[in-house]
């Protein structure tokens, strides 16, 4: 059989090459095509590396989200001056043991910003998803020449971020090349910045925020987001990446989908054509996993084609999808463990649930 796989990142325990690969070895025989995947978070920049080959990794020292230095990558291409920056590399929850919401800023995914800007970029696609921030953009925009000031008119700086603080805003230092460039924000989150779909709501406790808390760093966004001229609350995608999407639609960037940019780098579109079954997956996938995650847009994407879908995840709490061609989903566990030796062992216990259902596939064809 010729097979598609297309697996998602599994947020902690394997990236979305290393989670094809574990689904290949458990492939042998079949005609297998791989393809990495994102839907703008973690392995959006190694799904455009991988199928821009005239592209370089550039690495720079950033200070990220608590101020501690670290290095982060983003991807450079010079003959059409294109740079693309993964939020997680700088600002992401994989780079710290405790989360902090309210602490952590993005500044470091604003330093990479500013660095591609330097370098001459013409157009800066930033993917969105996988950040451990909540601070509206205000570390991306404090580190391309944004100010922000308190009530007393006293600076406030991006560690610890202080959304709360934010009295009025000066857009006269922002970097020239910051008003020349083409903003492209990436992701397949459309939740607005505020309300109970928004970033506090939604994703806020995903990234440290305790339940109690919610109403009350609403508010803080709430208030941070009226210092601006622009009213994008509501716009889709506002919400992603803690915000970012908010602070990324004050410089005119335009809202594509992730999952459509990497299809159309991976010629995924003529490659469905001609295959019997796609392959791919999550670490978690549930019923958000229906709005906007990568599965289940590639899964629609293939259902055009006729082609079936199989999802393995680390936890489900689906069985199928038939709508839109799931057919069914696996949950990759197949014994009672903690959930760090379900991370640690992603891959073997991964290829072990795709051998043991195409198995029975394999017996039925």
């Amino acid at each position: 059989m010729r097979i598609v796989v297309a697996m998602d990142s599994f947020k902690g325990s394997l990236t979305s090459v290393e989670a094809n690969r574990a689904v290949c070895r458990a492939l042998a025989g079949h005609d297998v095509i791989e393809v990495p995947i994102s839907d703008g978070g973690e392995g959006f920049l190694d799904a455009w590396l991988l199928t821009h080959p005239d592209a370089e990794t550039i690495t720079q020292e950033v200070m990220s989200l608590d101020g501690t230095m670290r290095q982060a990558r983003y991807g450079w291409l010079e003959l059409t001056r294109e740079a693309v920056i993964e939020v997680a590399e700088a600002s992401g929850l994989t780079l710290v043991d405790t989360l902090d919401p309210w602490r952590y800023s993005s500044y470091g995914t604003g330093l990479q910003i500013k660095h591609a800007l330097k370098s001459g970029a013409k157009r800066i696609t930033v993917g969105l998803g996988g950040s451990a921030t909540v601070d509206g953009g205000k570390g991306l925009l404090e580190a391309i020449g944004v100010r922000f000031f308190d009530e007393f008119g006293h600076v406030i700086g991006p560690f610890p971020h202080h959304i709360e603080r934010v009295s009025r805003i000066d857009w006269s230092g922002l970097l020239p090349e910051a008003r020349q460039v083409e903003w492209r924000m990436a992701s397949d989150v459309t939740n607005p910045l505020l309300g109970p779909k928004g970033a506090a709501a939604v994703f806020g406790p995903q990234k440290g925020l305790a339940p109690q808390d919610v109403v009350s760093y609403e508010e803080r966004l709430s208030s941070y987001a009226r210092c601006f001229e622009r009213d994008v609350t509501g716009e889709p995608g506002a919400g992603a990446a803690g915000g970012i999407g908010f602070a990324l639609y004050q410089l005119r960037a335009v809202y594509v989908s992730g999952i459509e940019d990497v299809v159309r780098w991976s010629n995924l579109e003529e490659t469905l054509r001609t295959v019997d079954w796609l392959i791919t997956g999550e670490g978690h996938f549930d019923a958000q996993s229906l709005h906007g995650k990568a599965p289940y847009g590639l899964a629609r994407f293939a259902h055009t084609y006729d082609v079936p879908t199989l999802v393995f995840a680390g936890q489900s709490e689906l069985i199928a999808v038939p709508d839109v061609g799931i057919q069914a989903v696996f949950p990759i566990v197949s014994r009672v463990m903690m959930l760090e030796e379900a991370m640690q062992q992603a891959a073997p216990l991964l290829t072990d649930a795709v051998s043991r259902a195409f198995r029975l596939i394999d017996k039925d064809a």
